[in-house]
This record gives C-alpha cells, structure tokens and sequence, in this order.
C-alpha cells in the first residue's frame, strides 16, 4: 500500500492528522451533543427550583393572603348576580356625582372580565364641573363603599364658560366569587 512508501515523518504527519479528525469528528457527533444536552437539563432544573422557591415562599404567605382576601371578602357583599351589581355601582356614582356637584353626562357600560375567583366590570362615565368638582368626584369614586377604583381618566376644557371642565373617565368595580 501506499503508507509502506511513506517515510517516518510522513507516517508520523499522517497519523497525528487522522487523530485529529477522528477527534474533531467525536466532538461533533458525541461530545458536543452531549454538553448541550446537559446544559439543558441544567437550565431547566435551575428554573424549577426557581419556581419551587417561588411557590414556597407563597405557600409561606398563604395565611397572610387568606387574611388579605377575608379583609376584602367581607368588605363587600358576594352576589351571584351581576345586574344587582351593575345597579348597585350606578347608584353610587350618581350619588358620588351628587355629592361633588358634578354633572353625569354619559355612562357607558362596558366588557366585563372574568380574572380567577373575581370579576371586574368597567363603566365609562363623562362628567362634566369644575376642577374642583371634577376632584371631588376622583376621591369619593377612589374612597367609595362599593369599592369603585379610577382606571383612566382624560379631562378637557369644555366649550363655554372656562372654569367648567368635562372629563371622561374608566371606572371599574371588583365583584369576588363570581
């Protein structure tokens, strides 16, 4: 054969080049392969440790967070029906809108969403005052027994007089167990 006619140093080249690429040819195909896999499962063990962690620190809380809803749970009353709801939160905002002087333009009803073990119903409400009515209405809305919150607002002058203001805001209302 033709390796018989190659010289030592030859043989020697030869050989050193063939276990160069029967190693580089092991890497690709068995070493690397490998390596990857193992920083996969690696990444993946990290991140469930990270949630377990999580998890554990809000098995700790649980109490605290059972305490926090009960807070809430009896702060409201639990209907199962949203038309009672809906009545109940347009009768606060007249009445928060007759307190602060302000005057209803428009409400709008609008989607309601369902987010776990309570559900958010939204209304858009334009009113129309001064600024400080218009900040009269924020608070009492903010402060209200019927726990109505201040998603959005836009307030904008009105045509006519300059102090009167017209503002349009996003109010929503939490409804547990639903």
């Amino acid at each position: 054969m033709f390796i018989q006619n190659l010289s030592k140093r030859e043989k020697t080249i030869l050989s050193i080049c063939v276990i160069l690429g029967v190693t580089a040819i092991a890497y690709s195909l068995i070493i690397e392969p490998f390596i990857m896999r193992w920083r996969t499962l690696n990444d993946q063990i990290e991140s469930k440790i990270a949630l377990l962690i999580k998890n554990t620190r809000l098995l700790k809380m649980h109490k605290a967070l059972e305490a926090e809803y009960a807070k809430y749970h009896g702060f409201m009353e639990i209907s199962e029906d949203e038309e009672k709801e809906l009545a109940k939160a347009l009768g606060e905002i007249e009445n928060v809108s007759a307190k602060s002087s302000c005057n209803i333009a428009n409400i709008k009803p609008r989607a309601s969403r369902k987010l776990g073990n309570y559900k958010e119903i939204f209304f858009e409400v334009t009113a129309e005052g001064s600024i400080s009515e218009l900040a009269q209405f924020l608070y009492e809305i903010e402060t209200s027994r019927e726990y109505l919150r201040i998603r959005h607002f836009t307030i904008m002058s009105k045509a006519g007089p300059p102090d009167k203001l017209k503002g349009t805001f996003l109010i929503s209302k939490i409804i547990l167990g639903s």
